[in-house]
């Protein structure tokens, strides 16, 4: 058998020295893992501050209303507001882009098919909402639509004249004497005639003229040929005075 070989002081030192540099390469991996995992968390919060921006806000804008899908044979003979007021909430970079687009809120109406009174809600879901926003309030959120038929009907022209004073006109007719207009059934049923527009005349005797009709305001009442001319015939004469009718001398 061989004698055993005794360890000597500087052994010792050569494994402690050995260990020492084991340690202290695994002290510097798991620092450079840690400062890795670090770096990797600046990294995410930073990105997560540039997609959410500072902190949450509200935001409140005013956005277009349109009706969608009412059957051509129907119309609505109630005002509704042009826009609605909507508060958002969310992240404030959300907010900021959110406020920069150009959108409307569609109010579906085709399920209408008769006249009457519709209460209808706005639908949150119509809104084009990016993700990170609610809606938090909406005003109105209900909206009431009267409905009533759309007809055809044919009206007398009345024509109007701007003459000086002391002229009138006579003997007039108006060729075609009456026009089609297009309306609701409940305003367009009780109209009895439409105007022409001023007619000036600068000269007595006979006269025929081509003039526009006048299209009648609100009430959704249109001419069906906004472009129509209308004739209007006749003859312009200078009134007497009352006394001179009477036979009576100045």
């Amino acid at each position: 058998m061989f004698p055993a070989r005794h360890r000597s002081s500087y052994d010792d030192r050569e494994d402690e020295a050995r260990r020492r540099r084991q340690m202290m390469g695994l002290f510097l991996k798991r620092l450079a893992s840690f400062k890795l995992q670090l770096l990797s968390l600046l990294v995410a919060i930073g990105l997560w501050m540039f997609v959410h921006g500072q902190g949450q806000g509200y935001l409140t804008l005013e956005v277009p209303l349109q009706v969608r899908g009412l059957s051509a044979d129907l119309v609505l003979v109630n005002d509704l507001p042009d826009r609605v007021k909507i508060t958002v909430s969310g992240w404030q970079r959300r907010l900021r882009e959110f406020q920069s687009r150009s959108f409307f809120i569609p109010v579906d109406v085709s399920d209408i098919s008769s006249p009457g009174v519709i209460h209808r809600t706005i639908q949150v879901s119509t809104i084009p909402l990016p993700s990170g926003l609610r809606i938090e309030k909406i005003r109105p959120d209900r909206l009431e639509l009267q409905v009533d038929r759309k007809i055809l009907r044919k009206v007398r022209i009345h024509p109007v004249f701007e003459l000086p004073a002391g002229w009138r006109a006579r003997d007039v007719r108006v060729e075609p004497a009456k026009i089609e207009l297009t309306g609701p059934e409940v305003w367009l049923g009780a109209m009895p005639e439409v105007q022409t527009n001023p007619i000036r005349l600068k000269k007595l005797g006979a006269f025929r003229v081509q003039v526009a009709v006048a299209s009648p305001s609100g009430k959704g009442i249109q001419l069906v040929n906004p472009d129509q001319q209308v004739i209007v015939i006749g003859e312009l004469v200078q009134q007497q005075r009352r006394n001179e009718d009477n036979g009576e001398e100045g």
